[in-house]
């Protein structure tokens, strides 16, 4: 994208906020070039995530590390995915498991990006339906939900994306600051925005995403 695009880009980001009765930043920088992972990248990623999401609902860990280690998946797990499977489930902390809560969230914007979902709505948290959508580990069920994904978004479409949700986060942090409750949630908004991040720059660590606004 040309320096223009992306401006653009921006300004209709703006607008948008505005439109919404979001602060905005005008201020704020356009963002780099997208350097999109490759869809089976995204794939093993979104596989990793609906199995440590189950953990968050009890699951014995036990069973999601052979479920990952059956599946030949353990080349996409984080360094901090790795620490969490080799404890047990009462080692777990209190933050342990919110954070594997909250990749509902994240795995949403994947599912978007996949084209599994049509629109990323920050002001709805995933839907209902996401289970349905997804592999069921506990019946066992095969990964072809998931396996017949067969494209993405255009880099386009994510970087738009991307760019809106850095401005979302933008508007959360700064009500958070001033002491006021911003209109959308800021978990929702972090985990999705985190996940685009991500997704948009191949050389990025999951553990450790700018997420800086």
């Amino acid at each position: 994208m040309t320096e223009e695009q992306k401006i653009k880009v921006r300004e209709a980001n703006n607008q948008i906020l505005e439109s919404k009765n979001y602060r905005f930043n005008s201020w704020l920088p356009i963002l780099e070039d997208p350097n999109i992972r490759n869809l089976q990248e995204i794939k093993g990623r979104m596989y990793v995530m609906n199995a440590m999401i189950n953990i968050s609902f009890e699951a014995p860990l036990s069973y999601i590390r052979k479920w990952i280690e059956k599946h030949n998946l353990t080349s996409h797990l984080s360094n901090w995915e790795n620490e969490i499977l080799i404890k047990d489930n009462d080692e777990l902390t209190d933050y342990e498991l919110n954070s594997l809560r909250w990749y509902l969230e994240s795995l949403w914007a994947l599912m978007w990006a996949v084209k599994m979902i049509p629109d990323l709505d920050e002001t709805q948290w995933c839907g209902e339906n996401m289970a349905m959508m997804l592999p069921n580990l506990e019946q066992e069920e095969s990964n072809e939900k998931i396996e017949k994904i067969s494209e993405l978004k255009t880099d386009d479409e994510i970087y738009n994306m991307l760019d809106l949700y850095y401005r979302f986060h933008w508007y959360c942090v700064d009500e958070r600051i001033k002491g006021v409750e911003a209109k959308i949630n800021e978990g929702l908004i972090y985990e999705r925005r985190k996940a685009l991040e991500w997704l948009m720059n191949k050389d990025s660590d999951w553990d450790n995403i700018e997420m800086g606004t």
